[in-house]
């Protein structure tokens, strides 16, 4: 075969080899779009940004008396240290970015691996963490009081006693440690007050109610969950309006 047939033979197969290469190459790219990594370590200023155009969850690391010294405003707090550290970072909102920190960035990257192997989405990591924050002259803030005496604990036989009420039961799923918790917790109070004698509405400490957690599925907090006759009726995550729990409680009510 003459060279100038060759070259009308190989054609073909020359185009198909450029076409799947481009392919591959078309797919590399979209890998490495910033929006498909799960990880992204950013400096102080992006994370402010970030955290302040988002909705997301921000998460402090350090340890209790770390955090007495000061926390980025908002912050929920687990202590990297604990023993039952990943137990309770499966307790975050998975489907929500979660910009972590920590007093120099190097147990939040640990934390940020750990939230990624656990199927969360967007993981922001504070480079040079809280240190990096104050060093551009950020605010900090003096972290909340845990100290709650209306959040319940319950083993699980306990709890099904309370479902067997004629009345409709509201149950917000809470921990201490989690900001949108805490910050739902007067909401809750005030609509238990408003519905004495209507129905039931608690709010119940998933730490240390561990069998109730597991039994509804609990993978996330706050987790509302509205019962009539003992039977799941409606279920919602994350900070709820107290408009829609009212509504939700009031549809319920004979």
């Amino acid at each position: 075969m003459n060279t100038k047939k060759l070259l009308i033979t190989l054609a073909p197969l020359a185009f198909l080899i450029f076409n799947y290469s481009c392919g591959q190459s078309t797919n590399t790219n979209s890998r490495n779009d910033s929006s498909l990594i799960v990880i992204e370590k950013v400096n102080a200023e992006k994370f402010k940004q970030l955290l302040e155009s988002g909705d997301g969850i921000l998460l402090d690391v350090r340890t209790p008396e770390e955090v007495n010294q000061g926390i980025i405003s908002g912050a929920s707090t687990i202590n990297f240290y604990d023993d039952d550290f990943e137990t309770r970072l499966k307790l975050v909102q998975h489907d929500k970015p979660v910009f972590v920190y920590c007093k120099a960035g190097g147990r939040s990257s640990e934390a940020a691996a750990i939230m990624k192997k656990n199927g969360f989405k967007k993981v922001y990591n504070l480079e040079g963490g809280l240190n990096a924050w104050m060093g551009k002259g950020f605010p900090v803030s003096k972290p909340e009081g845990v100290k709650d005496e209306n959040i319940k604990q319950m083993t699980l036989n306990e709890f099904n006693e309370i479902l067997k009420t004629k009345l409709p039961v509201l149950v917000d799923f809470h921990t201490l440690w989690c900001s949108p918790c805490r910050k739902m917790s007067p909401v809750v109070d005030k609509i238990a007050n408003d519905f004495k004698g209507k129905a039931l509405v608690l709010r119940l400490d998933v730490d240390k109610s561990r069998e109730v957690a597991k039994q509804y599925g609990i993978q996330g907090v706050p987790v509302f969950i509205l019962f009539k006759n003992g039977v799941e009726k409606w279920k919602q995550s994350g900070i709820t309006s107290e408009s829609t729990l009212t509504k939700i409680i009031s549809e319920n009510i004979k």
